[in-house]
């Protein structure tokens, strides 16, 4: 079979996982999508909503290799940690049966046609997306100095192709051994290997279009427009393929900072309701916002976190 897309989620977001299925299949009605639920012994009550072509995987899927059972394992204990560990696992599995695999974080969502992503695997073995936080350290430093120590390329989305495995082994392998947040050290969990595969590995693409992974951390660089047709575009040049809908991006949308984007959330907000997910995301950033202008933390711990939230997207 030529491709799939997949997702790695605890149970509490399946809905947000068949949201963003149904956002990719308004372009490709049977593409085939693979779910990894981490914390199901068993399948039977898992439901898709009726949707062909969803498929879902267990923890117990991933240890049939020896990367994926000594992850497992390690991570036994640390649900996060798992997860993010495993999204090379469950790429190197599907490539088994697939030519090409793109795995998303759950977050993501899709407004315009990506099938030139999945044409670029083509001509590549592994797709990556950039951040593109600040490049100009007088302009927003924290986001700049990011750069350095929360990794280049986003973790939430990464595609390959066959012929990709030796990176997908690579970034798997070093999951396995180091897993952590630490700045000192420049490590931020899985997310942080990933600035080694274009140079250890060959036919890996830095994805140069700036309408991909849209989110809070990257506003200066990929500015947020409004065309003569009412379209939203970044840089006045690129159309929106997806936005990365992390927490503080929900917030900084329902805020007005970001206020240009209201319209997609609304429409996350209405997919993941008619997915089944049981919150309307956008009542629920507003009354977070409320509360948190009620009583606002002043000590350095708060603003401190809080500040984090915004420049690493709030994982």
């Amino acid at each position: 079979m030529e491709k799939c897309f997949c997702t790695i989620i605890t149970r509490s977001h399946l809905g947000w996982a068949l949201a963003l299925c149904d956002s990719l299949r308004q372009w490709d009605a049977s593409l085939h999508f693979v779910i990894l639920v981490t914390d199901v012994d068993g399948g039977s009550s898992l439901d898709a909503g009726g949707r062909a072509g969803v498929e879902f995987r267990l923890l117990g899927d991933m240890k049939d290799t020896e990367l994926g059972a000594a992850i497992c394992a390690r991570y036994a204990e640390q649900s996060d940690e798992l997860r993010w560990s495993l999204k090379p696992v469950l790429m190197l599995q599907l490539l088994k049966r697939y030519q090409k695999v793109m795995y998303g974080d759950c977050d993501l969502h899709f407004f315009s046609d990506p099938s030139w992503l999945w044409e670029a695997l083509d001509r590549s073995t592994v797709l990556l997306s950039p951040h593109w936080r600040s490049a100009t350290a007088t302009v927003d430093r924290p986001n700049f100095d990011l750069l350095y120590v929360g990794g280049l390329y986003n973790g939430g989305f990464v595609a390959a192709s066959r012929g990709g495995e030796p990176a997908l082994q690579g970034w798997g392998t070093n999951c396995l051994e180091v897993c952590i947040k630490d700045f000192t050290q420049g490590q931020y969990v899985d997310q942080t290997h990933l600035n080694l595969l274009p140079v250890y590995f060959d036919g890996v693409l830095v994805l140069k279009h700036r309408g991909c992974n849209v989110a809070n951390w990257n506003m200066v660089e990929c500015a947020r427009t409004k065309a003569s047709t009412g379209d939203v575009l970044i840089n006045g040049t690129f159309p929106i393929v997806f936005i990365h809908f992390t927490r503080s991006m929900i917030d900084g949308i329902v805020s007005g900072v970001d206020g240009l984007l209201r319209p997609h959330l609304e429409v996350l907000r209405d997919r993941l309701l008619t997915a089944g997910f049981p919150k309307d995301v956008i009542a629920e950033s507003e009354q977070r916002l409320a509360e948190k202008n009620k009583e606002p933390d002043t000590s350095v711990r708060g603003r401190l976190g809080r500040a984090m939230k915004r420049v690493t997207g709030g994982k």
